[in-house]
């Protein structure tokens, strides 16, 4: 995409997607990094049973999903040295082993600060390989120009 700068950032611009498949190996494996051994994430046995979202299977963790959607906002900005400086984000629906979790994002505003302090925001949405709508995070980028 070549070197980002302020000027050539505009509203509209669509960022590459990624598509992350999940499996109950990737939420063990999640589990680790981030210390969080709920249950609902790491035990098929008891959600079998327990079906706390309504399901009879595990779930991923949100903020998975989250590092999924931010993923598509650091691919675009770190190889121009931007910078996230701030996120938000909401989780619309449960992540269930095997779905496959497509991640889109777009410029959808654009701040003139000043000089090292102009930020783009970023919308970028997770959604299922049916089109379910699973998360959404506002990202702020930041140019060092």
């Amino acid at each position: 995409m070549g070197n980002l700068t302020f000027d050539s950032v505009h509203v509209g611009d669509t960022l590459p997607s990624i598509s992350n498949t999940v499996t109950q190996e990737t939420f063990w494996k999640n589990a680790v990094a981030s210390f969080d051994y709920n249950p609902v994430h790491c035990d098929p046995e008891w959600v079998a049973t327990a079906q706390p979202f309504g399901i009879p299977v595990t779930v991923a963790h949100g903020m998975m999903t989250m590092s999924f959607m931010v993923t598509v906002a650091t691919n675009w900005a770190v190889p121009s040295m931007l910078k996230v400086s701030k996120m938000t984000s909401r989780f619309t629906k449960p992540v269930p082993a095997g779905t496959i979790v497509i991640c889109s994002g777009s410029v959808t505003e654009k701040h003139i600060i000043s000089p090292g302090k102009n930020f783009v925001i970023v919308d970028l949405k997770a959604e299922s390989q049916d089109g379910e709508l699973l998360g959404m995070c506002e990202a702020r980028v930041v140019f060092p120009d």
